[in-house]
């Protein structure tokens, strides 16, 4: 899997672009490993609104790979707690997707040896 990490309103240092990408890096396992095409485009930005107090902060996501497209968002008042919340988000629908393949997968595996229980 391809990953982008871009800072918007921000400096991205070194630092977070490694806490970033380990964090991405988890989610490979959900990910098919002959979808090479696979690219999670991760825009980390700083925003203020004006009503609250601090500095608020954005990760969004844009993974794309085959079949699929997720697009998800996590505000938080830090940053690192945006970045693992997304990570725990991204991670949630991948499984989901993953798994809803694997159970169609099975229950056409199961229609067609029912199909061949009948012919014979």
């Amino acid at each position: 899997m391809h990953i982008i990490i871009t800072g918007v309103h921000m400096e991205m240092t070194d630092a977070i672009r490694t806490y970033a990408t380990e964090k991405m890096n988890t989610l490979e396992k959900f990910v098919p490993k002959d979808d090479t095409s696979a690219k999670l485009t991760l825009e980390l930005s700083k925003t203020t609104n004006h009503h609250t107090h601090g500095d608020v902060f954005q990760a969004e996501a844009d993974l794309r790979m085959r079949g699929k497209t997720i697009t998800l968002r996590s505000t938080q008042d830090d940053l690192y707690k945006a970045i693992d919340i997304l990570k725990d988000m991204l991670s949630r629908e991948l499984s989901s997707h993953k798994d809803k393949e694997q159970s169609l997968f099975r229950r056409g595996a199961h229609r067609v040896k029912n199909m061949f229980k009948k012919i014979v």
